[in-house]
This record gives C-alpha cells, structure tokens and sequence, in this order.
C-alpha cells in the first residue's frame, strides 16, 4: 500500500445534516428561481388558447413559493452559522492575522489560478471558497430582500411592503428589477464553478468534495 493510500483513511463528520439539507434546498431553489425568474422577465411560454391556463400566474406563484422556501433555508443556514460544528459556523472563517491562515489562502488562490500546484489539505472550507461564500450569501440576502421588496408591490398596506417597501423611494422599481435580474446570472456563474471546483478537487487532491455533501464525512489526512 502506498503512502498517499495510507495517508487518507481517517473519516472526520464535517457537513451536519441541516448543513447538506440546506445545500440542497437552495441548489434546487436556485435552478427553478432563475427558469421562472427569467420568464417572467422574458415570457417565452404560452398557454393553450382553448384552455383557461394562466402561464405567467402559475409561473409567478412558483417563483414566489420557492423564493419563501429559499429564504427559509437561508435563514436555517444562517442560524447554524452559531449552533453547529466547527466546520459548518463562523469558528471556521479565515483570520487575515493569523499566518497560516494567509498562508493557506494564499496557496489556494495560486491553484484555482494555475499558478501553483499543491494546496494544503483542507477539511471545510478553505479561505477562498469561504470568502467567496461570504460573497454569495451577501448576495443571496440582497436579492432575497429585492424579490420580496417587489412582490410587496402587489399590496402596498400589506406588512411586507412596510418591512421592504422603503427601498422605493430610494432607489426605482426599475432599478431594482435589473438587479435582481443581473444578480441571477452572477449566482448562475457562481453556480457552474462551484461544480466545477468541487469536481476538479475531489478529484485532484480526493478531499471528498462532492461525497461529502451526501454523506457528511470527509477523509482526514494523518500524514
């Protein structure tokens, strides 16, 4: 048996469950927001004329039930950024102070830019991904915020445009609109290098990227 085998055989329970059920969640909202999201701003669909069916309703409804399931699954992953193991809080984020922490932040983004060809072996995040984490969850709370600050138009004395309609006044509805569009495409091309960078490092370094977020346990290196 080689050393490299001999190295990866300790399993460590990185990924809770509320951690992989959520990264679900949001992997399946993501794809039916940004289909329904777009044809709502770009109607490509119709109905039978024959029939009563109300394309644009139905695809409305869709897009606001999963933006609510979206958002609850933001807001369980943001409270288990306090209550869960080290690996899935904020225990895990980089410290800027710390030398190996810039270290390994370092030699990580040398890799994703092909300038360097090993890495430290990581169990959670490493620096960069959770940067760009940071990055997408900021994102995913803007755009939730807009998408409701929208919807909460179709009743102005409702409780939800009084908790978002006071972006209004400050920035157009139109304004607000594109963002939330643009937004869509920068999540969507985050979304295609998160499975490419999960797949190039499962099988690049066989950190257990992609098994992991079925099963929760990732290998340990011991050596």
């Amino acid at each position: 048996m080689s050393t490299k085998e001999c190295a990866v055989k300790r399993f460590v329970y990185v990924w809770e469950g509320p951690v992989r059920i959520t990264h679900w969640i949001n992997f399946f909202c993501i794809i039916i927001l940004s289909f329904t999201g777009y044809y709502i701003h770009n109607p490509f669909l119709s109905g039978p004329i024959s029939t009563d069916v109300y394309v644009m309703g139905t695809i409305r409804y869709v897009h606001y039930l999963t933006g609510i399931v979206f958002a609850m699954s933001l807001i369980i992953r943001f409270f288990w950024l306090f209550v869960g193991n080290y690996y899935s809080s904020w225990h895990s984020f980089m410290n800027p102070l710390n030398k190996n922490d810039r270290s390994t932040f370092w030699a990580y983004l040398k890799y994703y830019t092909l300038l360097g060809r090993k890495v430290p072996h990581t169990l959670g995040h490493n620096p960069l991904a959770l940067l760009a984490y940071i990055v997408l969850f900021t994102l995913f709370i803007l755009q939730v915020f807009a998408g409701f600050a929208l919807w909460s138009q179709a009743n102005p004395n409702g409780l939800m445009y009084s908790l978002t309609g006071w972006i209004f006044p400050l920035i157009s509805n139109q304004w607000i609109r594109f963002f939330h569009y643009l937004v869509m495409f920068l999540i969507g091309g985050f979304f295609i290098n998160h499975i490419y960078s999960a797949v190039l490092f499962d099988f690049k370094t066989q950190s257990g990227e992609i098994s992991s977020i079925f099963s929760g346990w990732k290998p340990k290196r011991t050596d």
